[in-house]
């Protein structure tokens, strides 16, 4: 059983290796043609607030089975424009400022079915700086040093098995806990994977694959995933397998596997129970469960923790109230290299996932219905968190509050602008050294134009 692996392991980083090189190619070649990228489709699910930097999702891999059927590259080909302008500063109390307003987006494109089997997908992104002081770094919308920078985000081939079953080849999107696009700034992490998995509506739905690197939000480079998380100078890849099962109800059961060799194993289950009353009155119940521990060598320190996250939201028509609480193992701290922070108190600043941490929310949301030329909501979020003020796991309390107004307008030419405002407020114990108070500002605005239709 180790021998296959290996093998499978060695096979994949080489097809891995020539998609990259044929990748550099390609963009010195075609810079033009290729400004493009592939949209994965999205399956209509439980609607909760869009919050990125809470993910508990398992999204499926492989394909639609109703997908247009066709034979050539161009029948039902898509190339989507997708701007992006994003706003962010950041100021606290004793630590520099933070600030930037970057212009950019992606354009993505997805060919039809070649012979009904093969799909390609390729992805140009781009963040350009607007305004980005040199002493203001660290906004994550550029490079470091506020450098702009473009970069081919993804580039795949989808390859059907049948029904909604596929396999993805190249540098990708994927959507899980703890390893994900974690679509915080101007352009999403992407990686470099062989991805296998189906699409169902209800039902099971699975997913693995063998995962090279990541690209960061803020980088043009793809790195080793055992370097990103640490071990410098590593060349490990990550491999990963799961299942979600998804009841008629929208009542959701999933488990998630991730391996990197000689560094950690993470281990995610969550179940998520609907309990209907009527038309505009739901209960959800929500438990998730992560588990992580250092394997192999330890290259990144021997630990072994995990953490418990439970969430309850009522849901009356177009509100949603919640509270929800967590506990951190002593352990250590969860880690997140990889991106998508799954505790459902994760919010704009803070995913309360330290070790040996409390944490306690509450949140509002309201769907607003329509104003003026789009449609107007809100959520709002409180989390509490307590860690120890003395021994190995020491940090200050934090309490973070949060409001996010979004617009999304769905008349004339402007039927696809989704304007975001985002304001969060982070305090911190004075009483602990090197506490420090934030408050963080931003403002997006989002336009997806299809080019072909």
């Amino acid at each position: 059983m180790m021998r296959l692996s290996a093998v499978v392991s060695r096979f994949s980083l080489l097809m891995l290796r020539c998609v990259n090189r044929c990748c550099s190619v390609v963009a010195v070649a075609l810079p033009v043609l290729l400004f493009c990228g592939g949209v994965q489709s999205q399956e209509v699910e439980r609607e909760e607030d869009d919050e990125p930097n809470q993910h508990a999702i398992l999204e499926p891999l492989g394909t639609e089975s109703d997908e247009e059927r066709s034979r050539w590259l161009l029948d039902g080909a898509e190339l989507v424009l997708k701007p992006r302008t994003y706003y962010l500063h950041r100021d606290y109390d004793a630590a520099s400022t933070r600030a930037g307003w970057a212009l950019g987006g992606g354009l993505e494109f997805r060919s039809g079915w070649w012979q009904d089997r093969v799909r390609f997908g390729a992805t140009v992104s781009t963040s350009q700086k607007l305004y980005g002081p040199s002493d203001k770094d660290g906004t994550q919308l550029f490079k470091p040093g506020q450098e702009g920078f473009t970069v081919f985000s993804e580039a795949y081939a989808t390859v059907r098995l049948g029904g909604d079953h596929g396999v993805r080849v190249g540098r990708q999107t994927i959507d899980l806990p703890y390893m994900g696009k974690h679509d915080l700034r101007m352009i999403p992490n992407t990686f470099n994977a062989v991805t296998i998995g189906n699409k169902p509506g209800d039902g099971l739905a699975y997913m693995a694959g063998y995962v090279d690197s990541i690209k960061y939000k803020d980088s043009d480079e793809f790195t080793p995933m055992s370097e990103a998380a640490g071990a410098d100078d590593t060349d490990k890849g990550l491999t990963f397998w799961g299942f979600r099962y998804r009841m008629p109800d929208q009542s959701v059961y999933g488990l998630i596997h991730q391996r990197t060799p000689d560094l950690f194993h993470t281990t995610f289950a969550k179940a998520e129970k609907r309990l209907e009353f009527s038309d505009e009155l739901s209960l959800w119940a929500d438990v998730s469960y992560t588990q992580q521990k250092s394997i192999g060598e330890e290259l990144i320190g021997d630990f072994k923790t995990h953490l418990i996250s439970t969430r309850l939201e009522l849901v009356a028509g177009d509100n949603k109230f919640r509270v929800g609480a967590s506990r951190t193992d002593d352990g250590g701290n969860i880690q997140k290299p990889y991106g998508n922070p799954a505790n459902y108190l994760s919010i704009i600043i803070n995913d309360f996932d330290r070790a040996e941490e409390d944490a306690f929310g509450v949140g509002y949301s309201r769907d607003l219905g329509q104003v003026g030329p789009g449609a107007l909501s809100f959520f709002a979020s409180a989390v509490w968190g307590d860690t120890p003020d003395t021994g190995p796991n020491a940090s200050p309390d934090a309490a973070e509050f949060d409001l996010t107004v979004d617009w999304r307008l769905n008349e004339g030419w402007s039927d696809r602008v989704w304007v975001r405002f985002r304001g969060a407020w982070v305090h911190q114990d004075d009483d602990f050294p090197g506490a420090d108070d934030l408050f963080d500002f931003r403002i997006i605005v989002n336009y997806d134009l299809d080019l072909l239709r």
